[in-house]
């Protein structure tokens, strides 16, 4: 997948990227700088960043690769944050979980992991003063970049449902995808806890746990757990060994394809061995 740049980011090096100002922090604590125009980026020390607790992303992927394109160029596309005060004036109760950070990164997560990683002191960010609706903004942005698994996208789906009393059409229509893609993660939900688990760290494939959320929670079981494929679960249906692909269709439709049938631990080697 290729890099998407921020052009703003590009645009913005030199006399732009460095105009700060001083601002006071609500708590009295000090002075951070922040950007007198929201369009351009600023510069903030690793260290004045916390990470957003609504952050949909379970588990930042792929990052040895990103990390050695940081050391190599830097970070190119700014972070997006937004001041600590502001951002627990919208949600109170995580103030434990950002700590004392000026700063809380609403989007970036990724980029920020393989610029410490990268052993970077500091890095571009675009200021907003709006947390209102945080943990939406990062569920849209990262379906939108097909950058979460599909049990993380119906946990944030789920989350949604219950913070803000959307339906299911109304998800679909705010994270631009249709209602059958929102229905389709939401059954993940009806998995037990454990199998969940076992979905995120790849000991079932995402077909075979949509397989299994048809069913009631007390007859539910990985295959071959039993000796026998979980009862009700329809073994002629699944083609083994054979993933049918379009040739014609976009990058996205191919990986929509591979999520269906591999397990994301299967999809991992893939990715390492692309990479190569």
């Amino acid at each position: 997948m290729g890099r998407r740049t921020d052009l703003s980011s590009l645009l913005s090096s030199g006399a732009a990227a460095t105009a700060t100002a001083l601002a006071p922090d609500t708590a009295g604590e000090g002075t951070w700088p922040v950007a007198r125009d929201a369009a351009h980026p600023v510069t903030v020390a690793l260290a004045d960043l916390a990470e957003n607790p609504d952050n949909p992303r379970h588990e930042l992927r792929d990052l040895e690769g990103l990390a050695e394109t940081v050391r190599e160029r830097g970070v190119l596309q700014a972070l997006g944050v937004v001041p600590r005060a502001v951002f627990l004036a919208a949600h109170p109760h995580h103030e434990e979980a950002v700590g004392r950070a000026p700063y809380v990164v609403l989007h970036g997560h990724r980029r920020l992991a393989a610029a410490r990683m990268a052993g970077l002191d500091e890095v571009p960010v675009l200021v907003r003063e709006d947390a209102s609706r945080t943990d939406e903004d990062a569920l849209i942005e990262n379906v939108q970049r097909d950058d979460l698994t599909e049990l993380e996208q119906a946990q944030a789906i789920q989350g949604l449902i219950k913070s803000y009393g959307y339906s299911q059409r109304q998800v679909a229509a705010r994270i631009g995808k249709t209602q059958g893609f929102v229905s389709q993660r939401l059954s993940l939900m009806k998995l037990r806890e454990d199998l969940q688990e076992a979905l995120a760290d790849g000991r079932v494939s995402v077909e075979d746990a949509r397989r299994i959320a048809r069913l009631p929670q007390e007859e539910q079981a990985l295959p071959g757990e039993t000796g026998t494929p979980p009862p009700s679960v329809p073994k002629a249906r699944r083609d083994y060994g054979v993933i049918k692909i379009d040739s014609r269709g976009t990058p996205e439709e191919v990986v929509e394809s591979l999520r269906r049938h591999l397990a994301p631990a299967a999809l991992d080697r893939i990715l390492e061995l692309l990479g190569r």
